[in-house]
């Protein structure tokens, strides 16, 4: 197949075998003659070579003729003189027609790519100078869109913030007046508890005790609402003013909410691996962060447990909260830490009044820390694991204003 393909390649002027078909010697022979024939379209004619045989046999005749003539003979002498001269002029001619049919073949297709080149040069550069313009067009449309969308985009983010700080108002205020009434009903529910005015039968007061209790609620929600508010607007400062126990805060934090595991018979447990040093942090609301991370894990696990441990790495406090709860979707991890009033459906389901405000608060305070916290698990019903990381040597004494308008998601 191959050969048969090789066998049909149309060989071009120039190359090596070509054959002048319009000469009538090369054509009958099946190859060039010579060297300077496969750069030779010309008839035989026309060929330098046959003129160089006519003009050969003219003076061999001619010089013949005049000896003959003048002597009346022809001697060897005369013949073999003629002999070398035609041998001779013979290869100088070869030799000067052979460069200059391959400069003249040279020479023409110097001057065809040359008139290839004129020809087509003017419409490349047409379809050139149409392409730039295009592009130049495309640029532009496109540089008029970009600046259109930036005029947009600074417009949007300018509404968004005077949103934003409407919004921020409108919580302030409507926190504030909630709590005012609140904290004064608390206050006549403390004084009926006190017996001022008068005794009051059990019935009732197990009643009032329960409207005590459920007004507290209310107050610690408004609260959290206004420390919210705090955080988004960088008005909350972290204090590290000394360095904490973090045993004792630990423990302490455990001893609040270990009567919560046990009334929904699961275990709350502390795992303390090696020494654990004083870290330079402030104590309330590290308290604040420990005592909603470990309530959420209780809150969310219906059998086994939560297991809580400590520990230093590579110059980092460690705490790992880890339950054998409803666990956590990959989409609702990615979201954790980054909306406010947002949880899982599954924690949804189970408390359908959480607020989602604990993680919130608590991923604002531990990055007031120069800390991190994150979140892992297998994914639902496969339990959850909540980790902190604080530096062990910070500079204390200092105030840090926390300034962050993202919102924080909650489980």
């Amino acid at each position: 197949m191959e050969k048969a393909e090789a066998s049909q390649k149309i060989i071009k002027i120039g190359e090596l075998g070509y054959v002048n078909k319009n000469c009538w010697l090369a054509r009958n022979l099946g190859y060039p003659p010579s060297k300077r024939c496969q750069y030779c379209n010309s008839k035989f004619k026309d060929c330098l070579f046959e003129r160089y045989l006519v003009i050969t046999l003219i003076l061999v005749s001619l010089l013949l003729t005049t000896s003959y003539l003048i002597e009346q003979s022809i001697s060897k002498l005369l013949i073999v003189s003629i002999f070398i001269l035609v041998i001779a002029y013979g290869y100088f001619f070869n030799k000067s027609t052979e460069k200059l049919i391959i400069s003249n073949f040279e020479e023409g297709k110097a001057k065809n790519a040359l008139k290839d080149l004129s020809d087509n040069l003017k419409y490349k550069v047409e379809e050139q100078t149409s392409e730039l313009r295009n592009q130049k067009e495309k640029v532009e449309k496109a540089l008029a869109v970009e600046k259109q969308a930036h005029e947009l985009e600074k417009h949007a983010n300018e509404e968004l913030k005077h949103l934003d700080e409407n919004k921020t108002d409108f919580m302030l205020i409507t926190q504030h007046h909630l709590r005012t009434p609140l904290s004064v009903n608390n206050g006549f529910i403390d004084l009926m508890l006190s017996g001022i005015f008068g005794k009051i039968p059990t019935k009732i007061k197990d009643v009032i005790l329960r409207l005590s209790e459920s007004t507290q609620k209310e107050i610690d929600v408004v609260n959290e609402l206004l420390d919210v508010s705090s955080y988004q607007i960088g008005k909350d400062m972290i204090h590290l003013d000394h360095s904490i126990d973090f045993e004792a805060l630990m423990n302490e934090t455990l001893k609040d909410l270990t009567a919560e595991a046990e009334s929904k018979g699961i275990y709350l447990k502390y795992e303390k691996r090696g020494e654990i040093p004083k870290v330079p942090a402030d104590r309330m609301k590290l308290k604040l962060v420990l005592t909603n991370v470990i309530d959420n894990c209780i809150k969310y696990t219906a059998k086994g447990g939560v297991t809580v441990a400590m520990e230093v790495k590579n110059d980092k406090l460690l705490i790992s909260v880890a339950d054998t709860g409803i666990g956590l979707s990959d989409e609702v991890i990615q979201n954790l830490f980054k909306q406010s009033f947002h949880r899982g459906e599954q924690a949804k389901k189970l408390f359908a009044v959480g607020k989602g405000l604990g993680l919130y608060l608590s991923g604002k305070i531990i990055e007031g820390h120069h800390g991190r916290i994150w979140a892992e698990s297998l994914g639902d019903g496969k339990g959850s694991g909540f980790y902190i990381e604080l530096p062990v040597k910070q500079e204390i004494n200092q105030s840090i204003k926390i300034e962050n308008n993202t919102n924080i998601n909650n489980k």
